[in-house]
């Protein structure tokens, strides 16, 4: 009976295997629209079959232990028909939402199903009971006699062979940024490929030569169909367009905007906009610096990555002739930044990082201040002619790296344990440092006579955590707590008056606001952003960020944080909310702006 009963689960799992596939033809559907070469394609049928062939055998594999423990055909069928049927059930539902809204299925996304789809999945249950029932008898019958062949094994291990085979290619493309099989991931349910550094670490996969291989494939813009965007082509007009200087300080959190960590900021702050209640798109530098360049969720950021497709905002750069003048502390190319082949991809002559003074290693501090001399020698070698954008990305706040010697802003700082406090005061000390060299920056500029000229931008890409909520988060990309999402913001914009501004506003705030004030786009912000312009009087109800590994969405008064598996609510304390649900609208809103600028 034991061998019977484990015949007849494998037969029922290759037809539910066939069931499985037919129903979910509607993501192979949608994944030929963006989608070309005959190598993808390839890659696509397999890794389907290979997907679908383990949803199915999975549920049977978990009941093995059934099999041969209580090796009842009546226990054994049932059970089996009401998992397969709930797998049923949900593929159809999910090939229906993919289709319409572009997001699959989770634990999540069930919580804000209406009653009405939730009665469309018990329909679609209870066909699928009665057809997989049927199935089930069915093939029990066929199982009476023993097999005379071997042909009823040849097919699983032909199915396993699809599965392991298409994990392989993609562990291969992936650090080849080989977009026409990395993009199929988002089209399957439940789909979990391997992401291993693996062939990396064995150098077997030379990385920069990779990189730079994709990035010329990139430029054909074959692959580019993946994505929708913009919505729509630009429309703009940038009669005389003023320079831009754009100043991210890693780390710096919104508090430490004050007189005794930044007092250099908090004087030039009484001469620009402060916006008091700013957040980033993220809690990690790859997240934060993605949302501030794009103004779109940073769930994005993977297939931005590797189409090596830059931001709407770096193209007017480029097509009305800025000079741009970059200059960053930490190696932008790096994956924990990635702005080679996101926000700077497709710049000739990129320089990936400061060199150290004399050769020799000088810590973030040093990098820091060189990067400052720096932009003193580009500056004074620019063309006077033509508009600048430049970018300075100083790293020895997010490091706590204040040069040996510099005077500490505070011995300790309340709070914690004391290795924390101390901790804590050493970090607002190199914010301090950090603060210096900025405002020799500005004061360089009205020298220059450029204050009057330019639009500066000062924020962070987020913030830093030294234990204050008590829960053990520290550090940045850990928890979405205010302190590690709250950023300063300082506009300061020829033309309009200081201020203070309360609403809420975002990173994805700036990219609509360059556009349509200074570039003169005519397009509605969400044909290209996610935010509206910090000069309207919008704020965000809620907000998509993301960590490195998890996403978040960030309502007023709390956070949804969305693991792989499960989900939870915290208030702004970040204690957890027990029971509480999410809202609907704001789900599904979220939802939609993560999958809209996709095909």
């Amino acid at each position: 009976m034991r061998r019977r009963l484990l015949r007849w689960a494998n037969r029922f799992a290759l037809v539910n295997a066939a069931v499985l596939a037919i129903i979910g033809l509607q993501y192979l559907w949608l994944y030929a629209a963006p989608i070309s070469p005959a190598v993808a394609w390839t890659y696509a049928v397999v890794a389907y079959v290979g997907h679908m062939a383990a949803l199915a055998y999975g549920p049977l594999l978990l009941l093995v232990p059934v099999m041969l423990l209580l090796p009842s055909p009546r226990l054994v069928l049932s059970l089996s028909v009401v998992i397969v049927s709930a797998l049923v059930a949900f593929l159809v539902l999910d090939t229906l939402v993919f289709a319409e809204q572009r997001y699959h299925l989770n634990v999540l996304t069930f919580s804000i199903l209406q009653p009405t789809t939730w009665g469309f999945l018990a329909l679609y249950f209870l066909l699928a009971l009665a057809v997989e029932a049927m199935l089930a008898v069915w093939v029990w019958r066929r199982t009476a006699l023993a097999p005379t062949s071997r042909a009823g094994w040849v097919l699983p291990l032909a199915l396993g062979l699809c599965l392991v085979s298409s994990q392989l290619v993609h562990a291969a493309a992936r650090p080849h940024y080989y977009v026409p099989v990395t993009a199929f991931d988002r089209f399957l349910p439940l789909y979990v490929p391997i992401k291993s550094r693996l062939l990396v670490k064995l150098h077997l996969v030379d990385r920069s030569r990779a990189r730079e291989g994709a990035f010329v494939s990139a430029l054909t813009g074959v692959s580019d169909r993946a994505l929708n965007y913009p919505v729509a082509p630009l429309q703009c007009d940038a009669r005389a367009p003023l320079n831009v200087l754009l100043v991210v300080i890693d780390g710096m959190r919104a508090d430490a905007l004050n007189p005794a960590a930044a007092p250099r900021l908090s004087d030039f702050a009484s001469t620009a906009i402060r916006f008091d209640s700013h957040y980033s798109g993220g809690n990690a530098s790859l997240t934060g610096m993605f949302s501030l360049f794009y103004g779109i969720p940073p769930t994005y950021f993977d297939a931005f990555y590797a189409l090596a497709r830059p931001p709407v905002l770096m193209d007017l750069f480029r097509r009305y002739e800025y000079q741009i003048g970059l200059f960053s502390s930490a190696p932008v190319d790096r994956h924990v930044v990635g702005l080679d082949r996101t926000a700077f991809a497709q710049l000739p002559n990129l320089r990936r990082e400061t060199p150290s003074a004399g050769g020799e290693s000088v810590g973030s501090a040093g990098r820091d201040r060189v990067l400052t001399g720096e932009w003193y020698e580009w500056l004074q070698r620019r063309d006077v002619a033509r508009p600048f954008f430049g970018f300075l990305y100083y790293n020895a706040a997010i490091a706590i790296d204040p040069p040996d010697g510099y005077p500490p802003v505070a011995a300790e700082a309340p709070g914690g344990t004391v290795q924390l406090r101390r901790r804590h005061g050493r970090y607002l000390t190199a914010v301090h440092y950090v603060d210096s060299l900025v405002g020799e920056m500005l004061d360089d500029l009205a020298r220059r006579g450029l204050l009057d000229k330019t639009v500066i931008i000062v924020t962070s890409d987020h913030g830093i955590e030294f234990d204050e909520t008590g829960l053990g988060f520290k550090g940045h990309g850990t928890a979405f707590t205010d302190y590690q999402l709250r950023t300063p913001l300082l506009l300061r914009w020829p033309g309009h008056r200081a201020m203070r501004v309360a609403r809420r506003t975002s990173h994805n705030d700036l990219a609509p606001t360059l556009l349509t004030q200074l570039f003169g786009c005519t397009n509605p912000p969400s044909d290209y952003a996610s935010g509206q312009s910090l000069f309207s009087d919008a704020e965000w109800q809620w907000l998509v960020t993301a960590s490195r590994t998890d996403k978040a969405l960030v309502e007023p008064g709390r956070v949804i944080i969305a693991y792989a598996a499960g989900f939870e609510v915290r208030d702004l304390q970040y204690h957890l909310i027990p029971a509480s649900t999410v809202s609907p609208d704001a789900m599904r809103d979220a939802l939609r702006e993560m999958s809209r600028f996709y095909r």
